[in-house]
């Protein structure tokens, strides 16, 4: 197994699950996501996810057709959820770690700093050639976690902080994009510099 299938935490759990009953139901759909999602990280590292099939995943995952979507709807949909869940159980541990006010802009910085350390992982989903429903949806999930993390620390009342977060969304969701483009220079690093002096400049606190 490559070091980077630990990316990924298991048991990410898709929508909508697939009905289970009992605890040893429960633990066989935690390890057959679980392999899936080995497999699918697994097979980014030797190609082009482009160039991934279900069928691939499948195989190394050493599961049937029929199993892989009654979990997921394509390939697509597994490394969503997957990134999706490993974003929250990341901003979950890390934010828990500070003691007293967490930084206003903390979740933003490990957003980029996440995309820095797996950047060919997060390729597929913000990069180019990105299917333009995972960018959607990867959009929205930057826009939830927004407003879920600046929601209780803005004084705003709904609207304003949905057009908020879908605005800074945008601009984190564009940053990245020149981050895991393999053509510029842009680091994660410099890339959230970027963004905190914007911030700073509309007058938001830090």
């Amino acid at each position: 197994m490559h070091p980077e299938s630990s990316v990924f935490p298991r048991g990410s759990a898709p929508g909508p699950p697939a009905p289970v009953t009992g605890r040893a139901s429960d633990r066989r759909v935690r390890r057959t996501r679980a392999a899936l999602h080995r497999a699918l990280i697994e097979l980014m590292q030797d190609r082009h996810y482009d160039r991934i099939t279900v069928q691939d995943i499948i195989d190394r995952a050493d599961v049937g057709r029929s199993t892989f979507y009654a979990h997921y709807r394509d390939k697509d949909d597994l490394l969503l959820v997957s990134c999706t869940e490993h974003v929250r159980a990341v901003l979950s541990e890390e934010l828990s770690r500070y003691r007293g006010a967490v930084p206003l802009l903390a979740p933003v910085a490990i957003l980029f700093r996440l995309v820095g350390e797996h950047t060919e992982i997060y390729r597929p989903l913000i990069g180019q050639r990105a299917n333009a429903t995972v960018l959607r949806a990867v959009r929205q999930m930057y826009a939830d976690l927004l407003a879920d993390h600046l929601g209780p620390r803005l004084d705003l009342d709904p609207s304003d902080l949905d057009a908020t977060v879908t605005f800074l969304s945008w601009g984190i969701f564009g940053l990245q994009e020149a981050v895991v483009d393999p053509h510029r220079s842009l680091t994660a690093e410099q890339a959230f510099a970027q963004f905190r002096a914007l911030w700073a400049g509309a007058g938001h606190p830090l």
